[in-house]
């Protein structure tokens, strides 16, 4: 039943304005205020995790901003870690540990979830460094210059390090020996859980296909130990630098 005490007058067009601004006047301080919170600065912080979930405590990070201005910060026993200050806009995250590939991370804070952020590390890759010298056929020319390469990467955290079980070592080629012809073959191996090389592929296009193989076949033979994360078995990535070169 309609209440008779009820003003059911239609509002007159002072009535609206009025209104209007009184909705006006609350819900504009309102918008400013969670405008002027979004807007300011606060602690950008995170955990850093290894590919099998376990935190990381000790981990260097460094947040660059738009002005490439830089702040350190290094993760506690909890993998926990924390920028003070930090307003909204895009910024690079890096973060670096003995054993785990360098991270390289652009991003842009906006919404207040962007503080807090989690962080994986994936286990970085080893290397090793070949050198395949054999006697040059008499008549041939001379040998180029021999690349640099880099050195091996040392593993540490919660890592253990795989122990080669089986080794073979690359044959030089016959062809290439009578051919007075040197190279480098750089190539990435896939390390299983079992220490098997699943896979073997060349980095480089400037590789005599011979060379390729010859190193190529060698390291599909090699037989690791399992490589260890926490405890649990990992595949792992292997960069291997075969240098074929020959002596007088």
């Amino acid at each position: 039943m309609l209440n008779p005490a009820l003003n059911r007058e239609t509002l007159t067009h002072r009535a609206i304005i009025v209104t209007s601004v009184a909705l006006l006047s609350i819900t504009l301080p309102i918008a400013a205020f969670r405008a002027a919170e979004q807007n300011s600065p606060g602690t950008f912080s995170g955990t850093v995790y290894d590919a099998s979930g376990a935190v990381l405590p000790q981990v260097d990070l460094t947040l660059e901003d738009a002005q490439q201005v830089k702040h350190q910060a290094t993760t506690d026993a909890s993998g926990r870690f924390e920028f003070p200050l930090v307003g909204p806009g895009r910024y690079v995250l890096e973060a670096s540990l003995l054993g785990f590939r360098p991270l390289h991370h652009a991003f842009e804070l906006r919404q207040p979830r962007d503080w807090d952020q989690a962080v994986t590390l994936q286990v970085g890759p080893l290397r090793e460094t070949i050198m395949i010298t054999a006697r040059r056929a008499p008549g041939t020319g001379t040998p180029s210059r021999a690349a640099r390469t880099g050195a091996p990467l040392r593993v540490g955290g919660n890592i253990r390090t795989p122990g080669k079980l089986h080794d073979v070592r690359p044959i030089y080629p016959q062809t290439m020996r009578d051919a007075g012809l040197e190279g480098i073959v750089p190539m990435e191996a896939l390390v299983g859980r079992d220490g098997d090389v699943l896979s073997v592929r060349v980095l480089s296009a400037q590789v005599h296909p011979e060379l390729a193989m010859a190193a190529v076949d060698a390291v599909r033979q090699w037989r690791f130990d399992s490589t260890l994360l926490n405890g649990e078995r990992v595949e792992v990535v292997i960069t291997v630098s075969v240098q074929f070169s020959l002596a007088d």
